[in-house]
């Protein structure tokens, strides 16, 4: 058998994500011990979040502040031998709608100050070709209009489990357009949330422009625990080896 890479790639920790309830160092140690080579913190970044970190009138701060999740679980990430990236979760004016960025870090973010004050039509207009923009849970109960015109990819599964999804109507998206990437994520915010699914890779990632350049190449494959989850995944699989047939 081959050896493969696997990782999670949409993660809150408590730290920033005020919805969050498990630690950046605990989410570690968890992931870790379940096997995973890496994951993907994708923290809350919108206007609500950005009042909650009570910085809101200071961009750089809210930065600091912003990163603080993140940079505990790289910490204690590098102790003990799991990669941690950096994503972040957008949510812009006009819905509630949440989109997956992957391709920031530090410097991008203190050089774009309050991105998610655009449209999701403009950002994607403007950072298409330096980020990967995923719409997260697309059907999710509360969403609405959702646009597929303005992202790379979506994620067919979502498996939090406290939240109406509507999967199957995110796996007939795919069907409708099968040029988006498709992907999955834990979505964790809570003990028990986590490790319920995975990305894998032939090639470990050494940075977030690796994960970039293999979603991007399709050489990647999708699990998650559930068995209704599964089917959909193992549908999403068959389209994909179709597609390259």
């Amino acid at each position: 058998m081959s050896k493969y890479y696997q990782y999670d790639v949409h993660i809150h920790t408590a730290e920033t994500s005020k919805c969050g309830r498990i630690r950046a160092a605990d989410l570690v140690d968890r992931y870790k011990a379940a096997g995973y080579d890496g994951i993907i913190i994708t923290d809350h970044l919108h206007e609500d979040y950005v009042s909650l970190l009570y910085c809101y009138e200071d961009w750089n701060t809210c930065v600091d502040r912003f990163l603080d999740g993140y940079r505990r679980a790289k910490k204690r990430g590098d102790e003990v031998g799991l990669s941690v990236l950096l994503g972040a979760e957008l949510r812009f004016p006009e819905n509630d709608n949440d989109y997956l960025i992957y391709g920031i870090d530090e410097e991008w973010l203190r050089a774009h100050p309050y991105p998610f004050r655009m449209g999701p039509v403009e950002f994607f207009r403007r950072f298409q070709k330096e980020l990967l923009i995923v719409h997260a849970h697309p059907f999710r109960d509360g969403n609405r209009f959702v646009r597929l015109d303005c992202v790379h990819g979506i994620e067919v599964v979502n498996t939090h489990p406290n939240h109406k999804n509507h999967n199957e109507l995110a796996l007939e998206a795919f069907h409708k357009y099968p040029h988006l990437y498709p992907l999955c994520g834990s979505d964790t915010h809570q003990k028990g949330q986590e490790c319920a699914s995975w990305v894998r890779l032939e090639q470990p990632i050494r940075d977030i422009n690796d994960y970039i350049q293999t979603v991007r190449q399709g050489a990647y494959t999708l699990g998650c625990k559930g068995e209704e989850h599964s089917r959909i995944l193992q549908e999403v699989a068959q389209l994909r080896a179709r597609q390259t047939a």
